[in-house]
């Protein structure tokens, strides 16, 4: 495994509420140079998912977020070309030919990146992906119990024998979840900030943000740390930008993705 002493000595600390010193696109420059191509595949693992969001958000005419791999012009570069976004995505838009029936369906593209990217994902990066799956379910299924909606309909695209969307759906009718002890503090934030999107927005960062600390086995200067830092600064300037227009539909937009 590669050691990054350069980069690690360059990393300030992050903390949420305050804006970092090394934003995340001075980072990203930075790591295109200073990495092997190998573990900055990793990190493109991390951006694809913002790239997938951003299919949607460019059909319905929305700001493109700059996490992803691609801006504006190559993110339209690669739907006339057919190159430059993953296979599932492109199998996707040829399983789909209208945009009403690509936007209806497109939760099922959220879960192919999850299950493609995750099987060849090791270390701090497939507990990452792990994870951000993990949490997206769990909102999901509350949000849907909330609202009444069915919540096999809300996971129609996962797999059911998968064990915790097995144990969402045997207890879909249950006035109250026993989740397995990891998820007792997401479920105390739905509970206590549902109504407020824009609390629950603040709250899931800062979950998420300490959390993916908690990931600890992690070499000070591998790739593994460089992977934990650049998706905690991520959540960071997410907190900060949740008094955008976007903050109030943020929740909303994440369950929708992972239905």
């Amino acid at each position: 495994m590669t050691n990054y002493y350069f980069l690690a000595s360059l990393l300030p600390a992050l903390r949420i509420g305050e804006a970092s010193e090394l934003p995340f696109r001075e980072l990203d420059k930075l790591l295109t140079t200073n990495i092997t191509g190998k573990d900055y595949e990793a990190v493109k693992v991390v951006k694809r998912y913002y790239d997938v969001e951003n299919v949607r958000s460019y059909w319905l005419g929305e700001e493109i977020s700059p996490y992803g791999n691609l801006d504006h012009t190559e993110l339209e570069e690669a739907f006339v070309t057919g190159d430059g976004l993953p296979a599932y995505v492109y199998d996707f838009l040829d399983r789909f030919d209208k945009e009403e029936d690509r936007l209806h369906h497109f939760p099922s593209l959220i879960s192919s990146y999850f299950n493609e990217e995750l099987p060849g994902a090791c270390g701090f990066l497939y507990r990452y992906l792990l994870f951000e799956r993990e949490w997206r379910l769990v909102t999901t299924a509350f949000r849907a119990k909330s609202l009444g909606r069915d919540v096999g309909q809300e996971l129609q695209y996962e797999d059911f024998s998968d064990d915790l969307v097995a144990q969402i759906l045997a207890q879909k009718d249950a006035k109250a979840w026993q989740l397995p002890e990891r998820f007792d503090t997401l479920l105390e934030i739905l509970e206590t900030n549902y109504n407020n999107p824009m609390l629950l927005h603040r709250a899931l960062c800062e979950w998420r943000f300490e959390k993916l600390y908690t990931f600890a086995e992690v070499d000070f200067f591998s790739i593994n740390r460089i992977l934990r830092y650049l998706t905690r600064l991520m959540i960071v300037e997410q907190w900060l930008e949740q008094n955008k227009e976007t903050g109030l539909a943020v929740v909303d937009t994440i369950v929708k993705e992972a239905s």
